[in-house]
């Protein structure tokens, strides 16, 4: 058996505010969660995403944190160029840092990039995937 992708995590620093901004993407995130250091919802296929705020002082005190930009890229698509401008308009609003306005791609996706509040950028998309031929 090969291996299965089953698991994403995001090392955060403020489970509150790491939370409060995948709500906003849409991400069901049960109410209290905030209070917890490890945080975990299934987001379709069986896939978990999880958030955890103890896992590097616990297991890997010596690691060392990424330098020269994002290493993981979470794409939310929201279905609509005016949606994409709206959540864009909105986290940046609420004090996200906007990583690049909305745009459109050569390959007929339209997308917005902001990051977390823990670093880490996310897609926001909309528009064609292609499809591998």
């Amino acid at each position: 058996m090969g291996a299965r992708l089953s698991m994403i995590g995001l090392l955060v620093e403020d489970m509150g505010r790491s939370l409060g901004f995948y709500r906003t993407l849409g991400l069901t995130i049960p109410e209290g969660s905030e209070e917890e250091t490890h945080v975990e919802v299934e987001v379709g296929g069986g896939l978990i995403l999880f958030w955890d705020a103890a896992f590097v002082g616990t297991y890997d005190a010596n690691r060392e944190e990424p330098n020269g930009g994002y290493r993981i890229v979470p794409k939310f698509f929201v279905g609509s160029e005016k949606a994409v401008d709206a959540l864009y308009a909105k986290l940046v609003a609420d004090g996200h840092r906007g990583h690049k306005a909305p745009f459109g791609t050569h390959f007929g996706m339209y997308m917005a990039m902001v990051d977390d509040p823990d670093g880490d950028t996310v897609l926001l998309t909309a528009g064609q995937r292609p499809t591998a031929t």
